[in-house]
């Protein structure tokens, strides 16, 4: 649940638990103490109203009920008290006090009889509602109410540091750890900061993974560039023998030659790993499937052919576009022939390129007739440095450099094993 959610379903439920505390504590200790008070001060206003109707039987006047009704003591005070008379016509024969709006007011009447005519007595007691002094009962619901709400308070404090605060203490902590090399570890929370430190935690993963893989690339690439780098020094020391003849010298010469090409290569290769690694401007162009595929037969036709390997291209979609940096593309091409031909051991060697329109995107399929993968490497191999050849004498990046351009063009590629016991390579285009 989100923290807004977690917030808003807090308050709601203060304000219910508030209800309901206020109203059991009402139920409980004040409604009886209430219905007390209201009964006395009932019970005071119908002894006023009597005691009028007592002192006016022998009063043959108004007048006369007038003076009765001024020399009660309860009734001087005209804020507390409003008293009516009215004859039978529902004429006002005597008032005294006012009515007040916003008040809670309490009626007492009494049919008196005056010579004879029968008139209406009502005293009413004013109780404003601002002024809660009177009715002592509030003062107990107000208490009631702050002690109440100051427990919820403190309740929801607790509770939100416990729930939200500590939390992003904690994250905060986690963050300051992994700088001393402390790993933060993922959290089952459902809301914002689950989510904030699950990515946080996704995050560092990552970090320590790239982290061991540049480890890896360095001390592969150190290891490749070792081995050459000590032959060469080792023939570069033979050939400071003055005496050695001049055939063995060319020997050393070509062999320190073809040692540096390794290293060259090698090195060749870390750089093209890194440059389409790193962020950098695409040049791209819109271009004819037709025209690519003329593109791709012309560059390996002649090269495969001379090495006996039957090459073809099949397009179902030579009409389609593409928004492409060509020579990114290229090097994707060359990449996976170039690791086919190294791989190609069967009897009938041959490489199959496809074109196929699927949906918004054309998919692209390299096949050859080599020795295939393990399935369970399968998709370890576009991973850097690694390679299927254990005896290699490059540094496996080629396959890697091949995702880095298929994912910036916004394509996919991955590897199947065919029906003809070697290698697919698939990856897909845009199309425009």
């Amino acid at each position: 649940m989100k923290i807004k959610n977690k917030l808003a379903l807090a308050i709601i439920s203060a304000f219910i638990l508030n209800n309901i505390l206020l109203l059991g504590y009402y139920e409980l200790f004040l409604s009886k103490k209430l219905s007390n008070e209201l009964d006395n001060r009932q019970n005071n206003l119908d002894n006023i109203v009597e005691y009028i109707d007592i002192k006016s039987e022998d009063k043959s006047s108004i007048n006369e009920i007038k003076e009765i009704i001024y020399n009660i003591d309860e009734i001087k005070d005209e804020g507390q008290y409003f008293l009516e008379i009215k004859d039978s016509k529902g004429h006002v024969l005597l008032e005294k006090g006012q009515k007040n709006k916003g008040s809670l007011n309490m009626t007492s009447s009494e049919i008196i009889s005056i010579n004879g005519e029968n008139y209406l007595l009502r005293v009413i007691q004013v109780i404003p509602i601002n002024d809660v002094e009177i009715v002592p009962i509030y003062i107990s619901i107000v208490k009631a109410e702050i002690v109440i709400l100051g427990g919820i308070l403190i309740a929801l404090m607790t509770i939100i540091y416990i729930k939200l605060v500590n939390p992003i203490l904690n994250l905060i902590k986690d963050i300051e750890n992994y700088k001393y090399g402390i790993k933060p570890v993922k959290c089952h929370r459902c809301d914002e900061i689950g989510w904030l430190k699950n990515n946080f935690v996704e995050l560092t993963e990552q970090l320590d993974e790239e982290k061991e893989n540049q480890n890896r690339i360095i001390a592969s690439i150190s290891h490749d560039i070792k081995t050459p780098l000590t032959s060469i020094m080792g023939y570069a020391e033979r050939m400071k023998n003055k005496s050695l003849p001049e055939e063995r010298q060319k020997k050393y010469i070509d062999i320190m030659y073809s040692k540096s090409q390794d290293i060259k290569g090698l090195i060749d290769e870390f750089d093209d790993y890194l440059s389409y690694n790193l962020e950098s401007s695409s040049k791209k162009e819109k271009i004819r499937i037709k025209k690519l595929v003329n593109l791709i037969n012309e560059e390996y036709e002649d090269e495969l052919n001379q090495l006996n390997i039957d090459f073809y291209i099949e397009s179902d979609c030579d009409e389609d576009f593409i928004d492409i940096d060509l020579s990114k593309i290229r090097r994707v091409f060359g990449n996976i022939i170039g690791n086919s031909i190294k791989n190609m051991n069967s009897v009938k060697k041959e490489i199959i390129v496809t074109f196929e329109d699927f949906d918004e995107n054309i998919v692209v399929s390299i096949s050859d007739s080599g020795k295939g993968v393990n399935k369970e490497e399968l998709d370890k191999i576009f991973e850097a440095l690694y390679t299927s050849d254990k005896s290699r004498k490059v540094a496996g990046l080629g396959l890697s450099i091949c995702k880095s351009a298929i994912e910036g063009h916004g394509g996919k590629i991955w590897a199947e094993n065919n029906n003809i016991g070697g290698l697919t390579i698939k990856f897909t285009l845009m199309k425009i």
